[in-house]
């Protein structure tokens, strides 16, 4: 049997008071729980990216980076715990695509792109947009149609992208074009770091379900100079894409990941829930079909976790996984409708009751319901599948 537990050490220990004690100076209880993928309300947004500021001044953004690029230089480990805090705080997260594009920047951009880009994301003053999906490209994006053309000392782009999430609140955009139409489909694409406030580049909001907005992205001859070019020509997926795991890679290595670790949270308030809270007379905890769903839920919540410290022991073991959290990823993207669905049950119609007293757990599951169709994100779980099926276990794809 395989131990996953990360064990404190003193240092370890003095780390993670310094953490709670961050998180319990600083953390507005306005924001604990924003998810900012799903709400437009500016007030809550101002102070998520003060919040994300203050991270940032500690260094904590990109709290595995080097100093000398606005990171802390802290260990795996000490990364692992700081997310573990953040998410047991409900702290908003971090816009996955800037953790990205530094990562990105920082394997593959020049001195220069990584002097540029990196300490902005680090300090969360400069916040990213993602320009990756279209219209016909989504999980199979190597079908991008947008497209690149070198002009001169310029790059030409063309074309329109889709769900750039918040992309309207980020003063950049990370970019994926094709330039060569006569190769694979996923030999001619190039990664380009664009200025949102391009002559060209303009933007449709589309807001989704759970009241946050989304963006159409459209490019109009956008010129941008050849330094906005990441990496080798072509070589995108390769490089950028493929080497990076996609979506996943959102903290440069394995992290517990805040929305996964909510469900942990939001299981927690409803058991106090049902221990506090009579039906019928009787406590819902006591009830045998609530304590029933109730253990299901615990199951699922658990193997996710244990999923993310499998895969974090990997890496740290030195043995890697190459489809950890794809495994995890999938799992999840699964579980959370699932999940959400039954808090609906247990609950029953006041669940539906978005905020006041009479909604259970502040609002909390009527929100999480309403968002849990947004798992499509990153890929659905079946993208996730075949990636494990071919990658893992070398199957072939028909």
């Amino acid at each position: 049997m395989v131990d996953f537990t990360i064990e404190d050490s003193p240092e370890l220990t003095q780390w993670r008071e310094e953490v709670r004690a961050f998180l319990d100076s600083e953390l507005d209880e306005r924001i604990v729980g924003f998810d900012w993928d799903y709400s437009e309300d500016d007030e809550l947004w101002d102070a998520t990216v003060g919040f994300w500021q203050k991270v940032g001044a500690k260094g904590w953004v990109g709290v595995g980076w080097p100093k000398e690029l606005g990171g802390a230089g802290k260990s795996a480990t000490e990364k692992w715990i700081l997310h573990e805090e953040f998410c047991a705080y409900r702290a908003p997260d971090y816009p996955i695509i800037g953790l990205q594009v530094a990562a990105h920047v920082m394997r593959l951009g020049t001195p220069q792109q990584r002097a540029k880009h990196v300490p902005g994301i680090a300090s969360a003053r400069v916040l990213w947009g993602e320009g990756y999906t279209e219209p016909d490209a989504g999980s199979d994006l190597a079908s991008l149609e947008a497209k690149a053309v070198r002009d001169g000392d310029e790059w030409v782009i063309n074309g329109q992208k889709t769900f750039g999430t918040a992309a309207h609140r980020a003063q950049w955009m990370a970019v994926l074009a094709r330039t060569d139409s006569t190769v694979p489909k996923h030999a001619g694409l190039t990664a380009f770091l664009v200025p949102l406030d391009t002559p060209g580049l303009t933007m449709t909001p589309m807001h989704n379900l759970a009241g946050g907005r989304q963006n159409h992205t459209f490019f109009d001859n956008v010129r941008v100079p050849l330094d906005c070019q990441l990496g080798s020509v072509n070589r995108a997926w390769q490089e950028v894409w493929f080497q990076m795991g996609g979506e996943r890679m959102d903290r440069g290595g394995p992290a517990p990941s805040v929305r996964e670790r909510r469900l942990g949270v939001v299981l927690e308030m409803l058991i106090d829930f049902c221990k506090q809270t009579k039906r019928n007379g009787v406590l819902m905890s006591e009830d045998p079909v609530v304590r029933m769903q109730l253990s299901e839920l615990m199951i699922g919540v658990e193997s996710m976790k244990l999923l993310e410290y499998d895969s974090f022991w990997r890496s740290q073991s030195g043995n890697p996984s190459a489809y950890g959290h794809y495994l995890s990823q999938a799992y999840y993207k699964e579980f959370w409708p699932r999940f959400a669905q039954t808090c609906m049950e247990i609950l029953g119609p006041a669940a539906q009751i978005t905020s006041g007293p009479w909604a259970p757990l502040a609002g909390e599951v009527e929100q999480f319901y309403r968002t849990s169709f947004g798992n499509h994100a990153g890929g659905t779980s079946q993208t996730k599948r075949m990636v494990i099926a071919t990658r893992a276990l070398g199957l072939p794809r028909s």
